[in-house]
């Protein structure tokens, strides 16, 4: 069940996460992946704070670990002792040694499963921003079986609601079922508070800013800087080929967030060269690639076509800092405009569920698309959970108007299928049913619609696991 934890800014659900890993018996070194500047350091540095545990933290801008170098008599014990001569802490059991910024000497990647193998007591995290592309360049390869994963993105809409200390409305939104309506008073009070996290987005910093006084400038400043930040990176991790490419991919996303994507229309070159830029920005955390999905089965990454794809970016505060977005703007729109205007709604389930299951260690998001001339449709969002495909659709109209959905349940034929939007409703669990047109009289479609508000999206594992209770 989801956990809202009502406490301090930089609350992270990731707490509860490393409390499990710390204190299992057999923990494994974890690899701590995501974008820059989403809170990796500060987590662990919280984490051990809160737990009064001894860190020992090197961070690989300033530091190299020359005996992770030895390929002729490497030994952990010879890299412990050295890391003790740099840290100025002597490693003790269940000592928490933190490698930072560890892209920047990835062969420490590929020693982890002797620290685990050797001092399996010991208990390590490597964090870095841009680790899978690092390890491609060094050509080497993730040590399989011997680390876990956990992927940490922009704080989430009910850690900005922590950090906020809307107490009540959290205790009610941990509260709700699906038997329970949506009704007008609460809808409301969440919209508002919608409209503040599609503003400031979930990136700490940013948060921070805004729930220490900071007025809407201060927070676009921050945000501003992070972009800058992100396009300052390019260069680290592209050949000087592959930087425009990569750029053109950054502001083509800004442009057409959501939208299937035309490579021909990012840069007028061979579309292996876009796919590349595409795959470089997404490894580095900063754009979230939705693949096409052909819903036949599981697992869904065995039924993708990765060249048809749609777009999102990491935050919806940063996206809408690259469309100059102004507060007043956000603000005054309405509730069906929260859901439609510049495909925001989109970028703020996207966000979310790709970091729904962050101990997979490179989770996917998927969306379906019928193309025929004839019954042409697109599905938002595929999720699977327990063994099920559920589509997803982000939409402002009735649940007469899901006009792509009904062409899914019509193919596909779901038992379950998931509406986010701002609709009051007495019933959140319903049967549905449609008529298919004339050309076809007489068939009538069925599912079950479950029907959430989409500030609820952090949610969605704990009602589908509970659809029957």
């Amino acid at each position: 069940m989801v956990v809202f934890v009502i406490n301090s800014i930089m609350e992270r659900k990731a707490l509860h996460f490393l409390d499990t890993w710390y204190n299992k018996s057999n923990s494994k070194p974890l690899i701590l992946r995501g974008a820059r500047q989403v809170g990796k350091s500060t987590l662990v540095r919280l984490f051990c704070q809160k737990n009064d545990i001894g860190l020992i933290e090197l961070d690989f801008e300033t530091v190299k670990l020359r005996q992770i170098e030895n390929d002729t008599s490497f030994s952990v014990e010879k890299v412990l002792q050295e890391i003790e001569l740099i840290a100025r802490k002597k490693v003790i059991d269940r000592s928490l040694i933190f490698f930072d910024e560890v892209q920047l000497q990835p062969k420490v990647i590929n020693r982890l499963r002797y620290f685990y193998e050797k001092r399996p007591e010991l208990r390590i995290i490597a964090a870095g921003s841009l680790l899978e592309i690092a390890m491609e360049a060094a050509r080497f390869s993730m040590p399989v079986g011997r680390v876990q994963y956990y992927q940490l993105g922009p704080m989430t809409f009910s850690e900005f609601l922590t950090a906020k200390k809307e107490d009540i409305f959290l205790e009610q939104l941990h509260k709700r079922t699906l038997q329970d309506e949506s009704d007008a008073s609460w809808l409301e009070q969440g919209a508002d508070l919608l409209k503040e996290y599609y503003y400031t987005g979930g990136m700490p910093e940013a948060v921070q800013c805004w729930i220490d006084g900071g007025g809407h400038e201060e927070v676009r400043d921050i945000q501003n800087s992070i972009i800058q930040t992100y396009r300052d990176d390019i260069p680290k991790y592209t050949s000087n080929k592959e930087y425009s490419r990569v750029i053109d991919v950054f502001e083509y996303t800004a442009a057409n967030l959501g939208k299937k994507v035309i490579f021909s229309d990012i840069a007028p070159v061979h579309s292996s060269s876009v796919k590349t830029a595409i795959d470089l920005l997404a490894k580095a955390g900063v754009i979230i690639k939705t693949v096409f999905n052909y819903c036949n089965g599981l697992p869904l990454s065995a039924g993708t076509n990765p060249a048809t794809l749609k777009l999102f970016f990491l935050d919806i505060g940063l996206y809408n800092a690259l469309h100059e977005t102004r507060w007043g703007d956000i603000f005054s729109l309405s509730s069906d405009k929260l859901l439609t205007k510049g495909n925001m709604a989109e970028q703020f389930i996207a966000q979310h569920l790709k970091y729904l299951n962050s101990k997979t260690p490179a989770p996917e998001l998927y969306y379906w698309l019928n193309n025929k001339r004839k019954g042409a449709a697109e599905v938002d969002f595929i999720y699977s959970h327990g063994g099920n495909i559920y589509p997803i659709e982000v939409k402002a109209g009735k649940t007469g108007k899901i006009k792509s959905l009904w062409k899914y349940i019509e193919l596909k034929n779901p038992e379950y299928a998931v509406k986010f939007d701002l609709m009051e409703r007495r019933e959140r669990l319903s049967s549905i049913s449609h008529k298919v047109p004339p050309a076809d009289i007489g068939k009538e479609l069925k599912s079950n619609l479950i029907g959430l508000p989409v500030f609820e999206v952090e949610k969605l594992n704990y009602y589908l696991e509970n659809i029957k209770s």
